[in-house]
């Protein structure tokens, strides 16, 4: 039988569809023998802090063929003003209904269910093979994402270049600093260290029930390391170890110091405590002593939905707001 585009109902999802859109992402990305990922998808979907992922299916004669979501995110400007945003990220097709556009129409409507119901920008960071999809559809190049590293020794610096390959997505173990998942479930430690989060400029909205859910996925084993142990008034960094090839990764994803000086200082310990080939991290500030990598940051794509997304030059992520998703 002969299956065209007009054979299938798209709609939003909900709760009934959870084990056939599981299954259905398992197959289309490989994810079969990953053991964490049911509950990767629940932290990262039903957990998030800024609210519950909404989401959209393909559905043929009750079989659910294809599925999209977005993940809720919030900014705020550097005025203060609080900005309700998504990041395009899970979707899949069954390998049996390709070429039919699944993709698109899902992707399409959730940028219009999503634009009436009054959610501000939609943005992303695609690789080269679906980012032409979204230009089609209405997304715009915003910047390339300054990208900076800092390697431990020269040996390092060439384990780092010969290591041009996929890192990995889960962590690897490490006693160096406090186990941010425990650490930032006191809402006062979080606090304090987000003291020295930007302040102005277009940013994530962070806020100290942001961060203990960020940092909670146990297998991503974020680590927090003090400047001063029984003071974290005086900045931190949160970072986890990861292989990229032959070279041992830290990604550091929250840069959360008060000055140039202590964030080179941390910097540099943490490289020599967990013995990281380098570090690598967004290069929102000269504080942490980061040497640029020009022309290999990730491309921050964006759409407007109910509001417009900010100039490229206002944008000040981290990698906390792009690893992952």
């Amino acid at each position: 039988m002969t299956i065209s585009a007009d054979d299938l109902t798209i709609r939003s999802a909900d709760a009934s569809d959870q084990e056939a859109v599981e299954a259905l992402l398992r197959n289309a990305l490989g994810k079969d023998d990953d053991p964490n990922y049911p509950a990767f998808l629940e932290w990262k979907h039903r957990q998030n802090a800024f609210g519950v992922s909404p989401a959209w299916v393909a559905v043929h004669e009750a079989r659910i063929v294809g599925y999209r979501t977005f993940m809720r995110w919030a900014f705020r400007t550097g005025e203060g003003k609080r900005v309700t945003a998504v990041r395009a990220v899970d979707t899949a097709t069954d390998p049996d209904y390709q070429g039919l556009g699944i993709f698109r129409r899902l992707t399409l409507q959730g940028v219009a269910d999503l634009t009436l119901a009054g959610d501000g920008i939609v943005f992303n960071t695609p690789n080269d093979k679906s980012r032409p999809g979204y230009l089609k559809m209405g997304w715009q190049v915003s910047r390339r994402v300054p990208i900076g590293v800092l390697p431990r020794t020269p040996q390092s610096l060439i384990r780092m270049a010969t290591s041009r390959v996929a890192a990995s997505i889960w962590s690897e173990e490490t006693q160096v600093g406090l186990p941010a998942a425990n650490a930032l479930t006191d809402l006062a430690t979080a606090s304090a260290l987000l003291a020295h989060a930007p302040s102005r400029a277009f940013r994530t909205d962070r806020t100290p029930e942001y961060l203990a859910w960020r940092t909670a996925f146990e297998p991503l084993n974020y680590r927090l390391l003090l400047a001063d142990e029984s003071d974290p008034r005086m900045g931190g960094l949160i970072f986890r170890l990861r292989r990229r090839g032959a070279a041992l990764e830290a990604a550091v994803i929250e840069q959360l110091v008060p000055d140039v000086r202590t964030g080179v200082r941390l910097m540099a310990r943490m490289l020599n405590l967990t013995k990281a080939d380098y570090a690598i991290a967004v290069r929102t500030s000269p504080s942490t002593g980061l040497i640029p990598l020009p022309g290999n940051g990730p491309l921050l794509t964006t759409r407007p939905l109910a509001a417009s997304p900010p100039p490229a030059k206002e944008w000040a992520l981290t990698l906390g707001d792009l690893e992952l998703f």
